[in-house]
């Protein structure tokens, strides 16, 4: 650019010359169409960085089971690796190698059968990892019924209504009749009583959910394993797959001797979500299969791409590699060891605030024996003349705190619950502060009620 054509800043506004802020800051952010010209990396930056200056706080974000915090050496690592597509394996076979003993270091950690090679495959999360494992059933379900000579136009899916919407989108677009079952009045999770009369030559699967979105809980896998077994015994053979998203990087750490995973017969297939309590940031997710054989040949496809064959079991095609590497950073970084320490330090937390909030009378928390995953489902007593909806507003008001608030699926819309899922990077500091939250906050909402503040609390301290 030679000293007499006009900068960018000029083109924009060429009646002045106008600084950075001037030029950009002052003008609506483009939203329908591409700028005529661009402006500086900094300013650029900055512009996308102070919007998102609205969204909420990650640390105080209780609703989410995404990660939300990585260690320095991690984000290096996700920086350095973004620009390689996971999906050339020829030209990155090291990748691909570290993405098989991440499946091998899954399969080993939910007990798989020895001698597997790649019983599974990465994915962009647990989502397309159900929809693989569930096609997987499908296939697998059509050879038995072709090599039975039965109809095989007509497949179901057995679930609860505890199950992620994800189930739903797989039947609707693979065209599988839904067999959502409601939970029975005043139960949380599923059970085989639940599913028995639902199931029959024509189902593909069913469902069991390892760590509920609802309420953290598990279904009762072992008695829907023993059921299908006792199925199969009678000549009706179908699998069970365990929607692990959540408690498959909590369990075999929280609780090794809870059986959920494939030391149960009918388990062909587990789906969990890396960046979940995996410790990574989103997106990756994976599926394990039993064996390297559960997967059905047609759903392989085998292509010469860039001069080398390579072997596919996705439906995403390109996508970074960088958060397949930060799987395997995590295990090697934290070990075993390190992930039961995660886990053990979440489950004191959990219960830091879980005792907190159970002396405070305004409110009901739900306890259960069993496992559960790390988090804290409580709900306004009926007779506050506030509800749930009121108070994580307020929480939410004072300190960006949030918190979800939501009814139960069918049949237990009426009981509205608020979840406070507690990850490794919200420490007792926090949880104490949120329970100060909660106290301030009900007390604030008693006496507004009554008539006695006029107006919102006043903050009072150093810099006020």
């Amino acid at each position: 650019m030679t000293p007499s054509e006009p900068t960018p800043q000029q083109m924009m506004n060429p009646e002045k010359e106008e600084m950075l802020v001037e030029s950009y800051f002052t003008k609506p952010a483009p939203d329908d169409a591409m700028p005529e010209v661009g402006v500086t990396p900094r300013a650029a930056y900055n512009v996308i960085a102070s919007e998102m200056e609205l969204d909420g706080d990650p640390n105080k974000n209780l609703a989410t089971f995404v990660t939300t915090w990585m260690e320095p050496e991690a984000r290096l690592l996700i920086a350095d690796t973004l620009h390689k597509n996971y999906i050339d394996h020829a030209e990155y076979p090291r990748t691909a190698e570290i993405s098989k003993r991440c499946v091998r270091m899954i399969h080993k950690l939910f007990n798989g059968p020895e001698g597997q090679d790649s019983p599974g495959t990465a994915c962009a999360g647990s989502s397309e990892a159900v929809m693989l494992g569930a096609l997987s059933m499908k296939w697998n379900w059509k050879k038995r019924q072709e090599k039975a000579g039965k109809d095989y136009s007509r497949p179901n899916l057995v679930y609860g209504s505890d199950v992620h919407v994800v189930w739903d989108k797989f039947c609707r677009y693979f065209d599988v009749e839904p067999r959502n079952i409601p939970i029975p009045k005043g139960k949380t999770v599923m059970g085989p009583d639940d599913f028995r009369e639902h199931i029959d030559e024509n189902t593909i699967g069913v469902i069991g959910v390892v760590g509920t979105t609802f309420t953290g809980q598990c279904d009762d896998v072992v008695g829907i394993d023993q059921m299908l077994t006792e199925m199969k015994g009678k000549g009706l053979e179908v699998p069970m797959h365990i929607d692990a998203a959540s408690g498959g990087f909590v369990f075999p750490f929280s609780d090794p001797d809870f059986t959920w995973d494939f030391r149960l017969d009918s388990v062909v297939s587990i789906n969990t979500s890396g960046h979940k309590f995996g410790l990574v940031y989103p997106g990756i997710g994976w599926l394990v299969t039993r064996t390297d054989a559960q997967v059905a040949e047609d759903l392989i496809f085998y292509e010469d791409y860039l001069g080398e064959k390579d072997a596919t079991f996705t439906l995403n095609f390109s996508g970074s590699s960088s958060f397949v590497l930060a799987q395997y950073y995590q295990f090697i970084r934290l070990g075993h060891s390190g992930y039961s320490s995660v886990v053990r330090a979440m489950q004191d937390n959990r219960e830091a605030l879980a005792n907190r909030l159970r002396d405070m009378d305004a409110l009901t928390v739900y306890d259960d024996d069993n496992p559960t995953l790390p988090l804290v489902i409580a709900r306004t007593n009926d007779n506050e003349p506030f509800d749930s909806n009121d108070l994580v507003g307020e929480l939410a008001r004072r300190r960006g705190w949030l918190v979800p608030a939501y009814q139960m699926p069918p049949d237990n819309e009426n009981d509205r619950i608020m979840r406070m899922l507690v990850k490794f990077n919200q420490t007792r500091e926090l949880v104490d502060a949120l329970c100060d939250d909660f106290e301030e906050s009900i007390t604030y909402l008693r006496k507004r009620s009554e008539g006695k503040v006029s107006g919102p609390p006043v903050h009072t301290g150093h810099g006020y």
